[in-house]
């Protein structure tokens, strides 16, 4: 057994007086009974054959989870220390003790309320599920036991998060259709082959991928299927190119398939040369400020998988530490490319110079804290103590994990008490919102599209949810996480970015649509006079005034789901002072609050006063309609009571719905 940390030392000095005055008593309460261990033997059962002589025959058991043990203040009751609980499971020779996890340095300024309990260690230690159960029973409330639960980074959702009919069959019904066949796939693109192309091919069985090889070609052998059952194909350049989506295609067997694929300056004129202002900024109102607005004097933390500080867009980005791993400075290497891709998103620049993406806090300073691949609970509390003994105004954490953790809620809590503002993403799996997006104490993240904006024979196109079109383009994204818990979304498809080393991709996912809050997020403190006045003090009344105005001042969408919008699309502009709003006080109900913003009644327009709506999207004789809340000049009528359903069905008909 390996302890690294405090390792299994006695108790000190400070050690609670509790555990001091009853120490035998406070190991049976944190001290699970050892059973006694499997016997690893064999059976010489009737009909089976003799393992080869020598070899080493164990029996099958559940193998180990790895832990996270918080203690807990008890009032009355001393609180257990991390030297204490690693001394009493250092005694059961069913546990490993992994390492202890301090607690962040709070200093000045950052020192917690007098009133709150300090933040204490954690231990990690791996044993069987059972052994976990019944030191958590033993225990009772002063000592938190949780699964150290895996997280998955939000990245571009093709597989297995496809929908039907492309959505992984149930195997107990699979019906081969035919014996198979092989085909070879080869993606070009505009100076030849494309090596480390990802290729889908998805028919009526399983669907089967591979990865071209330095040719730009990979074989694949597809079993159950002939040609003419293949229902589509995903073909997903490594960099600088779009995707490529094709349904029915034509395949010939034993053969090349060529498929040529759009590099992304073929489809945004200038791109990489030119800077770019993602359609996601522009969307949100970016193109519309001074570029005096640009984020300097905020701390921003983005919680990923690292990022490319040698890219172009990058070059700002200088501080950083790997929590996973041995080395802290690895995050400087990634291997995924996702953090790079949020990065630039959000402090992408220099601002008009060296071409690629401009983000929206190009003068921000930016601390990166890797834990992908292989992050876990554990690795998000210490990237969030990180994030607390250095200040940090915004974190970025696209990002999430398969079941809720008061542990890591309760840290979440505390970074909020320090001022730290923490936006989450959603997450991709089409259903409820995801820990820890599903917290009060975060704001959380929806993805949405716009038409127009990638390729139609992308697949962009196909995360469009049941095909909706809105008059204005958008729409909601039909893999991203919803319900009430949603407080805002943004846009999360066909997002273009930075990746290593010093390329470019469009991805989707609420990952990219996270990193366009928090980088408006930044700007709001940067710039907005409320956090140079009243909620200049780091506390949570400051997160939640952010939180507040990025929410009251978004563009309320169409999407017939508040649960898929939230309180709509942040608003730069109105985020930050620059453009009135126009509000009015909601109604007990949520769909009639729609109506009345769908007909203009907000504003006391009779109904005979609403000129019908063209096809091209505009009103007859007038220009385009309005994105944002409406504002009228002159005096204003009083608003109109609400309709009866005669007067909702006439005034449907006159704006074209019915």
């Amino acid at each position: 057994m390996a302890v690294n940390g405090t390792g299994a030392q006695p108790a000190t000095g400070d050690q609670p007086a509790a555990d001091t005055a009853a120490p035998a008593q406070a190991a049976a309460a944190v001290t699970p009974q050892a059973s006694p261990a499997p016997q690893a033997t064999a059976r010489a059962d009737s009909g089976n054959a003799a393992p080869p002589k020598g070899q080493a025959v164990a029996t099958v058991a559940q193998r180990r989870a790895q832990y996270i043990l918080a203690p807990r203040q008890q009032m009355g009751l001393g609180t257990f220390s991390a030297d204490f609980i690693v001394q009493q499971l250092t005694g059961s020779p069913e546990i490993d003790v992994v390492k202890t996890i301090q607690p962040p340095r709070l200093f000045g300024f950052q020192s917690a309320d007098p009133g709150q309990a300090p933040l204490g260690p954690m231990v990690l230690a791996r044993m069987a599920p059972d052994k976990a159960e019944l030191l958590k029973s033993q225990a009772g409330a002063r000592l938190a036991v949780e699964r150290d639960v895996p997280l998955t980074y939000m990245l571009d959702p093709t597989l297995p998060q496809m929908p039907a009919p492309h959505a992984l069959p149930n195997p107990g019904v699979l019906v081969p259709l035919a014996d198979g066949f092989s085909t070879t796939i080869e993606v070009i693109g505009e100076s030849g082959p494309l090596p480390e192309t990802e290729v889908y091919v998805f028919g009526s069985v399983w669907p089967v991928q591979g990865v071209t090889d330095g040719s730009g070609r990979v074989t694949l052998r597809i079993q159950g299927e002939t040609p003419d059952t293949i229902r589509s194909i995903l073909i997903k350049p490594r960099v600088d190119y779009w995707t490529f989506w094709l349904e029915r295609p034509q395949l010939v067997p034993d053969s090349v398939n060529r498929i040529a694929a759009k590099t992304l300056g073929a489809y945004l004129n200038g791109f990489p040369g030119q800077q770019l202002l993602g359609w996601g900024q522009r969307a949100m109102g970016l193109d519309r400020l001074p570029l005096t607005y640009n984020g300097a004097g905020i701390k921003i933390a983005i919680i990923d998988s690292g990022t490319a500080p040698t890219h172009r867009n990058l070059h700002g980005v200088s501080i950083g530490k790997s929590i996973v791993g041995t080395d802290p400075a690895a995050w400087t290497v990634d291997t995924i490319g996702h953090g790079s891709h949020c990065a630039g998103i959000i402090a992408g620049g220099p601002v008009g110079s060296g071409g690629g993406i401009r983000g929206f806090a190009p003068a921000a300073e930016i601390h990166v804290c890797r834990i992908f691949p292989g992050g876990r609970f554990s690795d998000l509390v210490e990237a969030l103590d990180y994030c607390m003994e250095h200040g940090i105004d915004v974190a970025n954490m696209s990002l999430g994990g398969g079941e809720p953790s008061q542990i890591i809620e309760d840290r979440i809590l505390r970074a909020k008490q320090l001022g730290l503002a923490c936006i989450v993403a959603a997450g991709n799996s089409s259903g409820p919102v995801q820990f820890p997006g599903s917290t009060p104490h975060c704001l959380s993240v929806a993805a949405m599209g716009k038409w127009g904006e990638f390729p139609e024979d992308s697949f962009h196109a196909q995360q469009a949810l049941d095909g909706f079109r809105s008059s204005d383009g958008y729409f909601p994204a039909k893999f991203s996480c919803f319900g009430p818990e949603i407080d805002v979304c943004a846009p999360g498809v066909g997002i273009v970015s930075s990746l290593p080393s010093d390329g470019f991709g469009a991805w989707d996912g609420t990952s990219m649509a996270t990193p366009h809050v928090t980088g408006l997020a930044a700007l709001v403190l940067a710039h907005h006079p409320d956090f140079k006045g009243p909620f200049a003090t780091r506390d949570a009344r400051r997160v939640e005034r952010l939180f507040q105005i990025l929410k009251e001042t978004a563009t309320p969408l169409q999407f017939g789901d508040p649960n898929r919008s939230g309180a709509g699309l942040p608003n730069a502009m109105r985020a930050l002072g620059l453009e009135s709003s126009v509000t009015t006080a909601p109604s007990a109900d949520p769909s009639l609050d729609v109506l009345r913003r769908l007909l203009g009644l907000t504003q006391g327009a009779a109904p005979s006063a609403i000129p019908p709506q063209a096809p091209n999207g505009k009103l007859n004789g007038s220009s385009p309609v309005a994105r944002g809340p409406a504002t009228t000049a002159g005096a204003q009528s009083p608003p109109i009571g609400d309709p009866t359903p005669s007067q909702i069905r006439d005034m449907m008909h006159k704006v074209g719905l019915l």
